[in-house]
């Protein structure tokens, strides 16, 4: 089957009509021209010389779909008939393609490997960088899997019993809200929403496989789900320990009202004890016991990208150091900032001590004419979270920062992830850059360019596309197929049916995709 195009300005994934259910296909489509955005500096007539050529991917959600941890049957209350949906919004704690997120990132990385001149700037890639949610729920055998994922090696995206799948996917869950690939227990998702029928998958699915690794130097960011539980709790007392259990929740009993369930859903958010209590009643299942699940630390997580193949050392992190840091490739200084609140929270913040640092980083630039790119998981105008720290520093906001960031001319670019939603902002005097995840749809990254002309400098950034089949063939014969698989559930994720592929929110407007942001050269 055909295979996904890469740099999309040349073709890309579109949608094919859709059958009786609203089931849609993929397939190749035309590519998009790179749109110029002048909000911040009118379009120079040489764009000018490249200074830096990167590929980035975000929210990267490597999941084991099977762990005990992961609360999936929260997620109906999003679903479209849903009675709570107006209170509910979005809950995110399962998608039908979660199990595939080993092989999307391995297509993913064969894309980025493929690319090898920025399709604006002519040059070669210089380097990658991940922005956070690397894991999908702070594991230590996803945080391994990322790391070989990216770095090149052996993967076998399994957990528990390795002779058998233990998720909500299998055929032991009599629960028409999951979708059963094998097609031997009724679900909405094949009946109403026409989802495949894919024999064999939860097998194939875990089999051992060599990825390729990035064939360049990468940078890595730290997001709130590399450090907490779905991204929200944090990993201690009873509810790490349930990460190493044997008892896998599934669905809440059945006699629960929806004012019951309301609060438990706000309570998960506000990381509320009395709601972490609750999920002890909910229906479970017996998994096999796996000591790799257990949660990591940030002192782990550094630790574990300081391997042998690591490239540059780290890929960032100084050894024993904070999960913040500064990389020069001269004339741009990465100043890599960690926005999780440790305490809890699925949004972002600073603490004081971070901002201090940034400040005094900034100052050295300003002086030294060095060009700034930022680089964090949660957008600006995500920095909402002010839970505190019992004694800890201080939450710095986004009004706050943003008031710092004026100050410094130094600063031409911010880039994040977090939202899922492919999105560009002009900031005054810098632009900010946030790319979609890898695990919902549209799984793309992006190839963003700095370029130099007389007096004004551009951002050049170009969709990418991973290596999946599109259309997807029908097979399970090797990664591409699993990923052209997964692309095509995420298009047609029913809680998301009421938006067009075209202009989908996830997908961004054209004006936030493949675009030229022009800005002034703060040392012309």
């Amino acid at each position: 089957m055909t295979r996904a195009p890469g740099v999309t300005s040349s073709a890309t994934v579109i949608g094919s009509p859709p059958d009786g259910t609203g089931y849609r296909a993929l397939t190749a489509g035309p590519g998009e021209a790179h749109r110029s955005r002048s909000d911040l500096a009118d379009c120079p007539n040489d764009l000018g010389r490249p200074l830096l050529t990167l590929a980035q991917l975000s929210d990267l959600h490597v999941c084991d779909s099977q762990s005990p941890a992961r609360v999936e049957f929260l997620d109906r209350w999003a679903d479209p008939d849903s009675p709570l949906l107006a209170e509910v919004g979005e809950v995110g704690s399962y998608r039908a393609q979660d199990m595939l997120t080993a092989q999307v990132v391995e297509a993913t990385v064969q894309a980025v490997n493929a690319v090898r001149l920025g399709p604006v700037g002519g040059a070669p890639l210089d380097l990658a960088i991940a922005t956070g949610d690397n894991t999908d729920n702070a594991q230590t055998n996803e945080l391994g899997w990322y790391l070989s994922l990216l770095e090149g090696g052996p993967v076998q995206p399994d957990s528990g019993d390795r002779g058998r799948y233990e998720g909500v996917a299998d055929e032991a869950i009599i629960d028409e809200r999951f979708w059963h690939p094998g097609g031997e227990q009724p679900d909405l998702p094949r009946s109403r929403y026409g989802f495949p029928t894919v024999p064999g998958l939860l097998d194939v699915l875990r089999a051992p496989f060599q990825a390729t690794g990035l064939a360049m130097p990468w940078l890595a960011v730290h997001g709130n789900h590399d450090r907490m539980l779905q991204g929200t709790v944090p990993g201690q007392g009873d509810v790490g320990r349930a990460a190493v259990g044997t008892r896998k929740p599934v669905a809440l009993p059945a006699d629960w009202s929806h004012q019951a369930v309301l609060a438990l859903l706000a309570g998960l958010n506000d990381c509320d004890p009395q709601a972490l209590a609750a999920l002890r009643t909910a229906v479970g299942r017996e998994v096999t016991a796996d000591p790799d699940r257990r949660v990591t630390t940030p002192a782990e997580f550094v630790a574990a990208h300081h391997g042998p193949r690591s490239r540059p050392t780290g890929h960032g992190f100084a050894v024993d150091g904070p999960t913040y840091y500064r990389y020069d490739r001269d004339p741009i200084t990465f100043l890599v900032l960690d926005t999780v609140n440790h305490h809890g929270g699925w949004q972002g913040c600073l603490d004081g001590d971070q901002l201090d640092w940034l400040a005094g980083e900034l100052d050295a630039a300003d002086r030294e004419r060095r060009y700034v790119i930022l680089a964090s998981h949660h957008p600006l105008h995500t920095l909402v979270n002010d839970r505190p720290a019992p004694g800890g520093p201080r939450r710095v906001l986004a009004a706050e920062l943003e008031l710092v960031l004026a100050a410094h001319p130094s600063v031409i670019l911010w880039l994040n992830g977090h939202t899922h939603h492919t999105a560009v902002a002009a900031h005054g005097t810098w632009w900010e850059v946030t790319a979609p995840s890898l695990i919902d749809w549209p799984q793309q990254g992006r190839i963003v360019e700095v370029l130099q002309g007389d007096g004004v400098l551009t951002i050049a950034t170009t969709m990418l596309d991973h290596v999946g089949e599109a259309p997807w063939g029908g097979s399970l014969r090797d990664v591409t197929a699993l990923a052209g698989l997964s692309r095509e559930l995420a298009a047609n994720d029913w809680q998301w049916r009421r938006h067009p592929l075209e202009g989908h929110p996830r997908s961004g407007v054209l004006e936030q995709r493949n675009v030229l942001l022009h800005l002034s050269d703060p040392f012309a």
